[in-house]
């Protein structure tokens, strides 16, 4: 599945599989994030539990990894570093994380407090984010728009601050953040995850600033209003959602009695006046959302209390399904605080329910953004574009530039080339990816930064152009060598070890003269699965391509592409 470069691009591209620390601000449209985990939770005892057979531990990020293949709990001082899938089960609650990465746990402080920090591939937190913030059924488009924004906020910088003396993480798993949720996403998530792979939203030559909330009420709210630092931006004024009202119904009522309310107050530090008998909004924002309540005493006292920090604490003590935004009038009755408001959140930025509502009329996620941040466009680095689909003749280009006619000829040339070599049985043509950076590659594949190419299915994803041609000069047989796996890869039932799809690919192509094997079949299919380093991968692909020429040569190539669907026999290998 891969086309390894050589030693000399190895080198060049070694900055491409460095942590996150190590990635300088011009990310190239992804990154590593890292993400507090229970982030409002005060964890005193962890059960940490390997997934699969690749968990690890270490005692410090540069000790020796030892396997992981037990449950291992954690309720005192310690720290450790992990890496692989782990489900992290908070002993107290029986709330759990599962997910793949790198960990840090740490237990520090007098009541020995569990930090849980996860560093991950940005394009997964991305579909994390969906899994948690999107609706039910949401449209392809708006689901598309939400992950442009989700990916823009992931990489403009930290957004949570720990408490002094605990773990440092630039993201977090609640809504002080993006909510997440970190299992395996549905196929609508991830089509478009991918088909915005390092997309984001700029505004001249930076990122926007950017944010959603599920119903804006039919206005959205002036970014100022809600966060002061951010006046000035044109891209987040108030102005009218007629999508929004045509969508869903934005009413909704809620009641806190008085004595909750007291003990709210008291919580949460406010100076309310003693036995309240009035309630008022004090000011409001452009958009008529409040601003600041007033509460009135029975002696005439007022404490003015700000909206935000009402609906939280109410959220906090309550659920914050109850008070749903800041857009609402209220009253004292009967003893309790009553809310008649519309929307849910914040408002500022995009409006999911109205941006659903323009999928649904036809509009794509470009026009989605473009009406809830205008001025704005979608890029994956300032100096790019975003994401284009052409067409050359059976083949798909997924791209960030145009193509003149001889380079999408060239294209054509070369499948019929690969489909000479491995005439297909079924009709297939594959859609190619050309990564505008190493990085998006990175992130798409999930493959290190030495790889040139990657193929999952009929789906090929190439390194940038300038890349490949610095390691061979010639596009089209790195090009040949992916086409053919997708040849191969509609033959291959489960069946066919991946020495023996990897291996036929380099024989087809012609790259496997003059290369010895001194590796077994197990070997060889461990060292394509788990290379950590570039002369493994091209060890095995050396070992993998001499296996097959030889068996090519003793049996010929129609009994071993047979094998592509009924496994090597035994006794073969």
């Amino acid at each position: 599945m891969r086309r390894p470069a050589g030693l000399a691009q190895w080198l060049v591209m070694l900055a491409a599989t460095l942590p996150a620390c190590a990635v300088p601000p011009a990310d190239g449209g992804g990154r590593d994030v890292s993400v507090a985990l229970f982030s409002t939770r005060d964890l005193r005892a962890i059960t940490v539990t390997p997934i699969g057979g690749n968990a690890w531990i270490s005692h410090c990020a540069q000790c020796a990894r030892k396997p992981l293949t037990t449950a291992l709990h954690i309720a005192g001082p310690a720290e450790i570093f992990a890496g692989g899938t782990l489900r992290i089960t908070d002993d107290a609650s029986g709330e759990t994380r599962t997910a793949s990465g790198l960990w840090r746990l740490r237990a520090t402080g007098p009541g020995h407090e569990i930090d849980v920090v996860l560093t991950l591939p940005s394009e997964r937190y991305v579909a994390a984010v969906l899994q948690a913030e999107a609706a039910t059924g949401e449209p392809a488009q708006s689901l598309r728009a939400l992950a442009i924004l989700a990916r823009t906020y992931a990489l403009n910088g930290s957004h949570y601050t720990a408490a002094p003396g605990r773990l440092p993480a630039e993201l977090c798993d609640s809504t002080e953040c993006q909510a997440m949720r970190l299992e395996a996403p549905p196929l609508a998530i991830d089509d478009a995850t991918r088909a915005t792979a390092g997309e984001t939203l700029w505004f001249g030559t930076g990122r926007a600033e950017v944010f959603f909330s599920q119903n804006c009420g039919g206005i959205t709210e002036d970014a100022a209003a809600v966060w002061p630092k951010l006046r000035g931006l044109p891209y987040l004024r108030s102005h009218a959602d007629p999508y929004c009202l045509r969508r869903d119904s934005p009413a909704w009522h809620a009641e806190v009695p008085l004595a909750r309310l007291v003990a709210i107050a008291q919580a949460e530090g406010w100076r309310l006046p003693a036995n309240i008998v009035a309630a008022r909004v004090a000011d409001r924002s452009p958009s008529h959302r409040v601003l600041r309540v007033a509460f009135t005493g029975a002696t005439g006292t007022t404490a003015v209390v700000s909206a935000g920090a009402l609906r939280f604490g109410i959220g906090r003590a309550l659920g914050w399904d109850l008070v749903r935004s800041d857009a609402y009038e209220l009253d004292i009755r009967n003893s309790a605080l009553v809310f008649d408001g519309r929307g849910r959140g914040h408002g500022v930025g995009l409006c999911q329910a109205g941006a659903a509502e323009m999928a649904s009329e036809g509009k794509d996620a470009r026009e989605i953004l473009a009406f809830y941040f205008p001025g704005t466009a979608v890029r994956i680095a300032s100096g790019d574009g975003s994401w284009q689909e052409i067409h050359a003749g059976p083949l798909t280009l997924r791209a960030t530039h145009p193509f003149s006619s001889g380079r999408k000829a060239a294209l054509e040339q070369t499948w019929s080339e690969a489909q000479r070599l491995f005439p297909p049985q079924h009709g297939v043509a594959p859609e190619i990816v050309f990564s505008p950076t190493t990085e998006v590659f990175r992130q798409l594949t999930g493959q290190p930064g030495w790889d040139l190419a990657g193929t999952q299915g009929s789906t090929i994803v190439m390194q940038p152009n300038a890349v490949v041609l610095a390691h061979s000069r010639d596009a089209s047989g790195t090009l040949l060598h992916e086409m053919l796996h997708v040849l191969v890869e509609a033959e291959a039932s489960d069946r066919a070890p991946l020495w023996l799809r990897e291996g036929l690919v380099e024989v087809l192509a012609g790259e496997s003269g003059g290369f010895s094997n001194t590796m077994s079949a197990n070997q060889v299919d461990n060292a394509l699965t788990h290379a950590n380093t570039l002369q493994t991968s091209e060890r095995a692909h050396r070992a993998a391509a001499a296996r097959v020429q030889a068996l090519v040569a003793r049996y010929g190539l129609s009994t071993v592409r047979g094998w592509l669907k009924s496994g090597v026999p035994a006794g073969v290998e």
